[in-house]
């Protein structure tokens, strides 16, 4: 008995609405997170919002094919049936292709706002116009099928022809795959310079190596798509592949969305990313400076998807702080790569001046008074100061 990519219609519908609802959630909740929270939106937000317009094309498509019989056999259906599930397949297929370019294309340059080396965006650079010609060929390829286009839904028109469905789709299939890992892997030499705790720099990694997940879909999608591509019984045959290919690409828009929700999540429970570090006051060369170990509460949050103190997209770090009385001083410092004015590292801890600081060491510069020491919470101070 041959392979069958049979399902039922039911089960197109649930998983395609099901997994485009999953990708929606996140991707407004990274919209909000930019925008509402770190204010910082970008061209990958962009490209991700364009992937799930996309993705929902693709799923309202794939419900029409259901309404007009995928899942039954092709011969039970009337030939208006035949024609109109045809025609919506032809256009899941190019909407597809669409969803998961833009996809990629977020992912690239969401990668361009996190790392500075010259040497990774050149190769990122390079990765986004292989990306781009994939993308160009898949959606041509795809629209012009046919000739005329409308013989892919109306094989009665006489002198008609198309493309090899097997060569084709498999051809796309692969380069797919080797962009996804490709895409997957690029990141991962560069977390080796970055400057974060081990526990958050494995957590970080994952959340990216999660990607390699989609690479995983893609290649199980293999199989519905060969029966597919040589089936005659197409309505029958078709709803595996149309499954497989609703995770593979709303899968692709979760994990581009992940590693973007670390703010909104802080925001709401500030506890998951709380890390116990001690601060000792010092003074070197008339300037005083801020030491952390391990002892009290402190909060190491990891933003690393804005702007550049310059102005550009790259590497973020900034401190916040928020003085109580009778409390604990918080600092609020992403970082990654090099550390910026202000922040250095020193025998494996990190130093921090931060804004009100710098102010104090402006005014110690001109005259040391007692009001200085009225700029800064008491705390930041020990008794032998002078």
């Amino acid at each position: 008995m041959g392979m069958s990519g049979h399902a039922s219609g039911e089960a197109v519908v649930g998983v395609t609405i099901g997994m485009t609802v999953l990708a929606g959630i996140a991707v407004i909740s990274r919209l909000a997170t930019r925008v509402g929270i770190v204010r910082n939106a970008g061209i990958d937000d962009a490209f991700i919002t364009l992937a799930l317009l996309f993705s929902i094309a693709t799923t309202i498509t794939m419900v029409l094919q259901v309404n007009n019989g995928m899942g039954k056999h092709q011969d039970s259906l009337s030939l208006p049936e035949q024609f109109a599930q045809l025609k919506f397949l032809w256009a899941s297929i190019w909407v597809y292709q669409l969803s998961i370019s833009f996809t990629k294309f977020s992912i690239l340059f969401q990668y361009l706002r996190i790392f500075p080396d010259r040497k990774f965006r050149w190769t990122c650079y390079g990765l986004i116009g292989v990306v781009f010609v994939y993308s160009c060929w898949t959606f041509f390829s795809a629209v012009f099928f046919c000739t005329p286009v409308k013989y892919f839904w109306r094989p009665d028109i006489p002198g008609g022809h198309c493309l090899d469905r097997f060569g084709v789709w498999f051809a796309n299939a692969g380069i797919n795959i080797v962009t996804d890992v490709a895409t997957g892997v690029l990141p991962l030499p560069p977390f080796k310079s970055l400057e974060l705790a081990k526990p958050q720099k494995i957590a970080l990694m994952t959340v990216f190596a999660l990607g390699g997940f989609t690479c995983v879909v893609s290649i199980l999608r293999l199989q519905s798509l060969y029966v597919i591509s040589k089936a005659t019984d197409v309505s029958w045959n078709n709803p595996l592949a149309a499954i497989w290919s609703s995770v593979e690409i709303n899968t692709g828009i979760l994990c581009s969305c992940l590693p973007t929700l670390k703010a909104c999540v802080s925001r709401y429970f500030p506890r998951i990313f709380n890390t116990k570090v001690s601060r000792s006051t010092t003074r070197q060369n008339g300037q005083r400076s801020n030491h952390y170990t391990n002892d009290s509460r402190h909060k190491i949050a990891f933003e690393d998807l804005g702007r550049g103190l310059s102005g550009r997209d790259g590497v973020v770090q900034k401190s916040v702080i928020q003085s109580r009385v009778g409390g604990s001083d918080e600092y609020d410092m992403p970082y990654m790569g090099s550390l910026p004015k202000g922040h250095e590292l020193d025998d494996g801890q990190i130093k921090v001046v931060t804004v009100l600081e710098q102010e104090v060491q402006r005014r110690e510069s001109r005259a040391e008074t007692e009001s200085t020491k009225g700029l800064v919470h008491d705390t930041f101070y020990h008794s032998g100061n002078s």
